[in-house]
């Protein structure tokens, strides 16, 4: 048996095969003496309602392993985009491209389709037909990051307009393009954005404050990274993933600190839980790992690009307390996870 699989998969598996042993016998039975048909029927039936009952209570009991099967983790290599089961396995390269998000119905890849010098465009990905469509009909030849709504409906991401970066939604068909907004308060660039997962409003940073603004682009909420995060500073490629009960972000920040990587270039990045009450975060990836690209993976656990040398990365798993993350991706980077 696989023992990277979930232990209620290999515990219905083993189930199926012991009884399927036994219905096979039940059938020769059948066959070689008559007078016990009604026996074998009897003990098939039986034996079938024993499945559906196994397969019913392991439901009941592991429900996250249940429906992590239908999951995947979308992610970078090597210029490509890459499909995988949630624990790694079944890595396949889909379309050339990069920023990967898959949709939270895991049906469609919204990606960075680089061109020629600085162009780049929002690209959707249709998995079910494996058809590719480039979103047109914007002010710039300079888009990247799509992120998608909770509802699926919308892709924000950050686009180079009237030399400025700016963030921008636009329908997943590529209709209703529109910018959230224009300057920060300060007078910035907005940074990171991130919807919040009523899909109502979204999170962004200016450097100097993380934000919440509505869909109009009106800032409700903001945070002072200064207080927010005592011991990193934001920089503009920094992720923001905010969780299901909408009480905290996921983020990475530069530590304000020497790194141990000699080969690495600039302060060393960390992961960061924000509490959205209190604006304070605390931080969450472990000493000597360099860890970014932060995404949730469930509420106890997210998954990260991590390397230890500078020179391999890979993704990572690790729960919220945890110190050992686990590695499930070798040369891979920038994760995103279906619902």
């Amino acid at each position: 048996m696989d023992q990277t699989e979930p232990v209620a998969t290999l515990f219905l598996r083993f189930i199926t095969d012991r009884f399927g042993r036994f219905i096979g016998r039940g059938k020769r039975l059948a066959v070689e003496s008559c007078h016990l048909n009604g026996a074998a029927v009897n003990l098939l039936s039986m034996l079938r309602l024993l499945l559906a009952g196994c397969a019913a209570l392991l439901a009941l009991i592991c429900p996250a392993a249940a429906s992590d099967a239908a999951r995947h983790l979308c992610f970078s290599r090597d210029d490509a985009i890459w499909l995988a089961n949630l624990d790694g396995t079944g890595a396949r390269k889909v379309v050339t491209g990069v920023d990967p998000a898959i949709s939270p119905d895991g049906a469609r890849i919204a990606y960075t389709q680089l061109g020629k010098g600085t162009m780049r465009h929002i690209a959707v990905f249709d998995l079910a037909s494996a058809s590719e469509v480039v979103l047109g009909s914007m002010p710039s030849d300079n888009a990247y990051g799509p992120v998608w709504s909770p509802d699926e409906k919308y892709l924000l991401f950050k686009i180079f307009a009237g030399d400025h970066w700016r963030v921008a939604l636009v329908g997943s068909d590529g209709a209703g393009f529109q910018f959230l907004g224009e300057l920060s308060p300060a007078n910035e660039d907005f940074q990171s954005p991130a919807w919040a997962i009523d899909g109502k409003s979204i999170y962004a940073q200016d450097l100097t404050y993380i934000y919440q603004l509505d869909l109009n682009g009106k800032v409700s909420k903001q945070w002072k990274i200064a207080e927010a995060l005592s011991e990193a500073d934001l920089n503009s490629n920094d992720r923001f993933d905010s969780a299901e009960d909408g009480k905290s972000l996921l983020l990475d920040a530069d530590l304000n600190e020497e790194g141990h990587i000699k080969a690495w270039e600039g302060p060393p990045p960390a992961i960061f839980l924000f509490d959205i009450n209190t604006g304070k975060s605390k931080r969450i990836s472990p000493p000597k790992v360099y860890a970014w690209d932060p995404c949730w993976l469930n509420a106890e656990e997210y998954v990260f690009t991590c390397t230890t040398d500078g020179r391999h990365f890979g993704i990572y798993k690790l729960s919220l307390t945890g110190k050992e993350p686990q590695l499930l991706l070798k040369n891979a980077s920038g994760a995103t996870v279906s619902k």
